[in-house]
């Protein structure tokens, strides 16, 4: 049998210690995202610039005229206030963007690390062929260790998804969220990780707006979940190894 205290301990550790480190993430992305807004509402922020262009009047001839426009960062439009707001909006998501993927990254990597051991244990590798590291030890967990009362973290792969996949859109949620008739599996899939996620909203364009408790929300998800997953491992092997010692027990003559 696999020596827990070698093979997974150290595993394990790494990945409840990581939770700190997604903690500081999270923190220092809301510090960044505090310093950035702070910064566009002061002067000169936002710049005034002009370009020539020319205009037709209702006989054809064309006359030039200056237009202004203005900038912030990537933001560039012909409204101050529109300018500003739409530059804090893009900062702001994408610094949490960043930070929830560099966390997800983590925690994935994580738990790869975990589910050799995992496997070994339980002699599991063979349905788990079509599967994601998160979706392997989660199946795992459920269906050979019994701990199906342990909720699965589906929630955040499908964020992860749509923030690396799609540019943070949830491609047809309003339209989904509305339809009447029957829904796919992959559209229940959705709706459930936006209602289950914390901190989140969508837009009339289908976009996931995570606000500022989100980040910190996912942190306490990871957390959560590999608490259980080691308490439910330990739980497991002790129970297996009882097993094995009274059957060897039983086998020994007196």
């Amino acid at each position: 049998m696999a020596d827990l205290n070698f093979a997974f301990s150290l595993n394990i550790f790494a990945l409840t210690q990581s939770i700190s480190v997604m903690k500081m993430l999270a923190e220092q992305a809301e510090k960044n995202v505090l310093r950035a807004v702070k910064e566009a509402d002061e002067p000169g922020a936002v710049t005034e610039e002009e370009f020539e262009d020319e205009v037709c009047d209702q006989y054809g001839e064309s006359y030039p005229y200056t237009k202004k426009y203005y900038s912030c960062g990537s933001s560039v439009g012909y409204d101050f206030d529109e300018v500003k707001a739409e530059y804090k909006f893009l900062i702001t998501q994408l610094a949490r963007r960043a930070a929830f993927l560099t966390m997800f990254g983590l925690f994935e990597h994580r738990i790869s690390n975990c589910l050799g051991f995992m496997i070994e244990l339980t002699k599991s590798e063979q349905e788990l062929k079509s599967m994601g590291a998160i979706e392997k030890a989660h199946s795992i967990l459920k269906k050979t260790i019994g701990a199906k009362n342990i909720p699965d973290v589906d929630h955040l792969t499908v964020i992860r998804n749509i923030m690396i996949h799609n540019d943070g859109t949830a491609l047809d949620y309003n339209k989904i969220l509305s339809r009447k008739d029957r829904r796919t599996p992959s559209e229940k899939r959705l709706l459930r990780a936006i209602d289950r996620g914390a901190g989140l909203q969508v837009n009339q364009f289908d976009g996931v707006i995570m606000d500022g408790t989100f980040l910190m929300y996912a942190v306490s998800e990871f957390n959560r979940y590999a608490t259980s997953l080691d308490a439910a491992i330990q739980t497991y092997h002790r129970e297996r190894l009882g097993r094995v010692t009274e059957t060897l027990s039983r086998q020994t003559p007196i």
